[in-house]
């Protein structure tokens, strides 16, 4: 069966990726944890509606939005989801339902985390799809201490205008039940509804008069503690978790045994706003359910810096890094679809710390935007690319270039400058660009594109399929390849929505005349369909991940060639 069409018989009337975005109910997004700044695909509107921009501006915001036992945010499934990022994400995928303005739809919510320098997950990128309206009965309506995160929000900042003026301490507590995934695969939708209910009574049983409880998000429950000291935290919160863990539950699907992960924040000693507390407590927990802690885990600090301000020295210590030329490359194989023969290595930027180890892209990239300082790097990275490929004659290598550093003269001219002094070099480089990168001035991004193309190397556009770049803008760019957003294409078991999507991406790539990659191929599913549908490149770890090439070595040897 062919791919449905995305041009008329005359190609008179050409269907944008935006336009078919919206009309299947996908929207992609991306998420700096850290800061918790959520920003989404240009469709949003289309897809969401009439969303508060606060709401949608703010990762832990959105997650408000989860109906109460529907199901794990974007946030628990991303903490939950036991992955380990090694350079190239970690998957999650949730489902539930979400009150969008008034309008009550089940979601699907899938994408990779990518971890920071602490190995938590630092961002994520991906999609959300509406599936269809929630029926009434699906959703249990009967819990008075439900609420949204805002309302729970609203609610600390009453009890701290109302305790903090007395020298009475507040403590937020944010307790979750352990594995409700799993729960909900063995006991279905109606017993996990059994088992918050009787979670949320044992909490209530051990409660002090004077504490309030709150169920919201699916498993979690905020539990607010007036008058306890810092060192008397431990103890309340192992009350509440001794008394769900007392003794199994027992539903009209079976009998389950639950656990308790909790996250405190105190305040005034932390915070005095109830928005920082909340966020750090939902942190700590974070950690507790990584850890598999039934203790609980007391936020501090460092938990709840302000946006930007994650590892505050963080650039610094990068900057020092690049000054002792200790900035390297990472070479990840990308292969051809129909023989899986080695094609080209991306190069990705690996800053290498005193201890050894190396700083993470996903934490480390958009802070040296935001401080300006990201230029120096993309810099860096185009010498060392160009060593490697005067050094190795038949080496084909891709990098990557802010957005930010293409805004600016320098690189553009150093990039030409290093082209004439070897041109066989420049004509084995792909300059990757994001699809968000073209969209600020199409006209000047039209004219730097040409500007490589003129000394040699091939143009990219990088994580294409969110619809921010309109088909004509592309057709005025001298592009090569198109690689798929890996949002997309990781879904293609599961999701026939997607599956229409990228063939349909795939279809316009062959009517501009160029080739394809498909990102974030784990599987041999995936990669079968990709190639019959005429997709040129493979990449993602099924054919290789992101490697170092080892001391001593020189670093143009493609550390992975996938084989057949």
């Amino acid at each position: 069966m062919s791919a449905p069409s995305l041009f008329g018989s005359r190609d008179e009337r050409i269907v944008e990726p935006r336009s078919l975005l919206s009309s299947i109910g996908e929207v992609a997004y991306s998420w700096d944890i850290g800061s918790d700044t959520l920003s989404w695909g240009p469709n949003v509107a289309e897809v969401l509606g009439p969303v508060a921009a606060t709401v949608l501006q703010r990762g832990l915001a959105f997650a408000g939005l989860v109906e109460p036992g529907s199901g794990r945010s974007r946030y628990d499934a991303i903490f939950s989801s036991g992955g380990h990022d090694v350079g190239d994400g970690a998957v999650y995928r949730t489902r539930y339902a979400a009150d969008l303005a008034g309008r009550k739809m089940w979601i699907e919510d899938a994408g990779r985390w990518f971890a920071g320098i602490d190995g938590r997950p630092a961002r994520a990128r991906g999609v959300l799809r509406l599936e269809r309206a929630v029926r009434p009965e699906e959703l249990a309506s009967s819990d008075t201490d439900l609420c949204d995160r805002d309302a729970l929000v609203e609610r600390v900042d009453e009890l701290l205008a109302e305790h903090l003026p007395a020298e009475r301490p507040v403590v937020v507590l944010i307790a979750a039940i352990g594995e409700l995934s799993r729960l909900n695969a063995d006991f279905g939708h109606e017993g996990t509804e059994e088992i918050i209910e009787e979670v949320r009574q044992r909490l209530h049983s051990v409660m002090r008069r004077r504490d309030q409880l709150m169920h919201y998000s699916g498993n979690r429950f905020a539990i607010l503690l007036t008058g306890c000291p810092a060192n008397q935290i431990e103890a309340a919160a192992q009350r509440f978790v001794k008394a769900v863990a007392r003794s199994a539950v027992e539903t009209s699907r079976g009998i389950a045994l639950t656990r308790l992960r909790v996250g405190a924040a105190l305040a005034p000693d932390l915070s005095r706003h109830g928005s920082m507390l909340v966020k750090a407590a939902e942190n700590a927990l974070a950690g507790a359910e990584a850890a598999g802690l039934d203790n609980a885990v007391i936020a501090r600090r460092p938990l709840v810096a302000e946006a930007g301000g994650v590892a505050p020295r963080l650039d610094l210590e990068a900057v020092a890094a690049l000054n002792e030329r200790k900035v390297r490359l990472a070479f990840q194989p990308v292969v051809t679809a129909k023989d899986r023969t080695f094609a080209f290595n991306e190069a990705l930027l690996r800053v290498e710390r005193p201890q050894g180890d190396f700083l993470a892209a996903a934490e480390l990239v958009p802070l040296l935007e935001r401080r300006g300082l990201v230029g120096l790097f993309d810099h860096r990275v185009l010498e060392l690319a160009m060593t490697h490929l005067a050094q190795r004659p038949e080496a084909i290598l891709s990098i990557n270039v802010s957005p930010r550093t293409l805004a600016e003269a320098d690189w553009i001219e150093g990039f030409e400058a290093s082209a004439r002094a070897n041109p066989a070099a420049a004509k084995r480089l792909i300059v990757e660009v994001t699809e968000t990168a073209t969209i600020a001035d199409p006209e000047r991004m039209a004219k730097l594109l040409i500007r490589i193309k003129q000394r040699g190397a091939r143009i990219a556009i990088d994580d294409f399929g969110a619809g921010h770049t309109s088909l004509r803008h592309l057709r005025a760019f001298p592009i090569d390849i198109l690689k798929l957003d890996g949002a997309f294409t990781q879904n293609l078991r599961r999701s026939t929505d997607d599956r229409f999507f990228v063939r349909t991406l795939l279809e316009l790539a062959h009517h501009l005349g160029v080739e394809t990659v498909a990102e974030w191929v784990d599987d041999e599913l995936q990669a079968s369909m990709l190639c019959d549908w005429g997709v040129t490149y493979l990449q993602g770890h099924l054919v290789g991940k992101a490697e170092l090439s080892l001391p001593g070595e020189a670093q143009d040897r493609p550390p992975l060639r996938a084989t057949a």
